[in-house]
């Protein structure tokens, strides 16, 4: 796989028209948050700039950088497709848990509202299709965001308490730990990918084109030689701050 037909959603990006190109979120913070939904790969360490309305603005230099482009669609695209997959196996998760928790003869007003959330962004999920021309991928990005929002506030609760407790049984029990996994196992896998089609990619450049991306072949050296996972993903969240 190169960068060459990696526009998995034939993405569009029209740099001509448009100075700045204003995103729902930059593919940096949706691997960050989606992956931080879970508390088995939280980075710490990776830092990303997230405004109030949880949208960010690509200045010109990556648009009138061919290079670079080229690299943000990949990334946009590979994100894409964690997120599509996130969506259609998570709302059929999220939708047999909210059953379970829905048969429970005694529901106090907390959980009510954490059935009553977990059910409409669940709904919202598995009604979203992606168009073929990509037009909506925003659209997926919020919804990927809600989702992992979601999750988020559900780990962050006191392990302690009933309504942990409670969800965490409901969830568990329709698969919320295979879920994650296998999750985590894409974010790895995708990382893998980038790291191989990047290392393709940089062999076309030509001496002017290496030297005037010096910072990301840097980047990129130390990328492909850190061998601890963890590490390789924190390494991998800095590459947004070259953009």
């Amino acid at each position: 796989e190169t960068f060459n037909n990696a526009d998995l959603f034939r993405i569009q990006i029209f740099a001509s028209e448009m100075k700045q190109i204003t995103i729902v979120v930059v593919s940096a913070l949706l691997l960050v948050q989606v992956v931080n939904a879970f508390p088995l790969v939280k980075r710490d360490s990776v830092e990303v700039a997230e405004k109030e309305d949880n949208s960010v603005s690509i200045d010109s230099s990556a648009e009138d950088d061919p290079a670079k482009e080229k690299i943000l669609i990949f990334l946009l695209g590979t994100i894409g497709k964690i997120s599509k997959w996130g969506l259609e196996n998570g709302s059929v998760m999220i939708k047999n848990a909210v059953k379970d928790l829905e048969k429970l003869p005694e529901k106090d007003e907390l959980l009510q509202a954490n059935i009553t959330r977990m059910s409409k962004i669940a709904e919202e999920a598995a009604s979203f299709k992606l168009d073929e021309d990509g037009n909506n991928i925003l659209e997926l990005f919020e919804n990927i965001i809600s989702f992992s929002n979601m999750l988020t506030d559900y780990e962050d609760m006191d392990d302690d308490s009933n309504l942990k407790l409670t969800l965490k049984t409901a969830l568990e029990n329709n698969g919320y730990d295979k879920y994650q996994s296998e999750f985590e196992e894409r974010v790895v896998d995708a990382v893998e990918e980038f790291d191989t089609a990047f290392g393709e990619y940089v062999k076309g450049w030509s001496p002017e084109e290496k030297k005037k991306q010096a910072k990301l072949l840097d980047w990129y050296e130390e990328l492909t030689n850190e061998t601890d996972e963890e590490e390789k993903l924190d390494k991998f969240g800095e590459i947004f701050d070259l953009f």
